[in-house]
């Protein structure tokens, strides 16, 4: 729970202070090590459950926070969109 909360706020984040590109993949990266890294210490329990849950989480979880950046993403260019119509 805590790392999709952690997802959760690196990507509005990203999307709010980190511009389309390179940086913001890096950045994705980042977080996304840094919520898997966070969830396995401190709910891994032995260290192999540790390791276990860190190596999926690895490879998961920036994969949520793109998922997350082009959602935000969506749903900010969508209220652009109906400002400047409105």
């Amino acid at each position: 729970m805590l790392a999709l909360l952690i997802d959760c706020i690196v990507a509005a984040l990203l999307v709010r202070f980190v511009p389309p590109g390179w940086k913001r993949l890096l950045f994705g990266l980042l977080g996304g090590w840094l919520a898997a890294i966070a969830d396995a210490a401190l709910f891994g329990g032995t260290p192999l459950d540790m390791l276990s849950k860190m190596t999926v989480g690895l490879l998961v979880h920036p994969l949520i926070i793109a998922g997350l950046v082009w959602l935000f993403e969506k749903l900010r260019s969508r209220g652009k969109r109906q400002d400047e119509s409105g």
